[in-house]
């Protein structure tokens, strides 16, 4: 018998080191472009970033 956490790839499993950079990640720029996932600390800088990049 096969246990489901030893079946999966390390690559999904997080370390609490892992785990810490992308809480701070997501704390410290929580506004996040749908397309590309560029991450901003405020949404103006998402709104401007969306303007310039994304806009047709």
């Amino acid at each position: 018998m096969i246990n489901s956490a030893e079946s999966e790839p390390e690559s999904l499993i997080e370390t609490p080191e892992e785990r810490r950079e992308r809480f701070l990640l997501e704390f410290e720029k929580p506004f996040k472009c749908e397309k590309c996932n560029e991450r901003f600390k405020k949404k103006k800088y998402l709104r401007e970033h969306k303007a310039e990049i994304h806009s047709y």
